[in-house]
């Protein structure tokens, strides 16, 4: 028997990076990031292509280790592919396109979660929802340290999740700002936060 996903799969390489760009793949990754299994045949469905290519795109996915074959199914036609964590978390330094690319989903993604309204009735709100915007100045290695702080606290809501609780979607993006007519920085980073 497979051993479920636990944890954030770590994105440390570009390589890892551009083989999730392709909008095929990407679609795929963030339904099997939402927990269900699909098999090549589902996904196809999902993408709008044919079996064999999305099974050579899962293929892809694999050996950048992001997905993996699941148990098979009852009927044992097609075996099915299952995400490897339960996340993913961005380390890699992307080149240009790739960061437009990564950018422009991760926004999609945002806009999914804060498009639907609150519940009318605070009382059948399921949790508070949040949003925070803070610019700082900080060094590399205090954004490095601001990131692994969060990192921490994450991991340990992670660790120790309420099995009843509803599901929270939770974003953390940070990067330098670059102001177009702005020749520098100095070696002191803005940093954008949104959680």
């Amino acid at each position: 028997m497979t051993q479920e996903p636990v944890g954030d799969i770590e994105v440390t390489d570009l390589a890892q990076m551009r083989a999730m760009v392709h909008p095929a793949r990407w679609a795929v990754l963030m339904a099997l990031y939402e927990g269900d299994p699909l098999t090549a045949t589902q996904a196809a469905v999902l993408t709008g292509y044919t079996p064999s290519a999305m099974s050579y795109h899962l293929q892809q996915l694999a050996k950048m280790g992001l997905v993996e074959r699941a148990a098979k199914s009852g009927d044992g036609r097609e075996r099915p592919w299952r995400a490897r964590g339960t996340g993913l978390r961005m380390s890699a330094q992307p080149d240009e396109f790739v960061g437009s690319v990564m950018m422009r989903y991760l926004m999609a993604a945002l806009t999914k979660v804060v498009a639907a309204p609150p519940p009318a009735d605070p009382a059948e709100r399921p949790w508070p929802a949040a949003y925070a915007h803070t610019r700082m100045r900080l060094t590399r290695e205090r954004a490095k340290e601001l990131r692994g702080r969060v990192d921490e606290v994450v991991a340990e809501y992670d660790r120790a999740q309420d099995a009843d609780a509803p599901e929270i979607d939770f974003f953390w993006v940070s990067g330098v700002r670059v102001e177009p007519d702005t020749a520098g920085d100095h070696g002191a980073a803005d940093m954008r936060r949104t959680g």
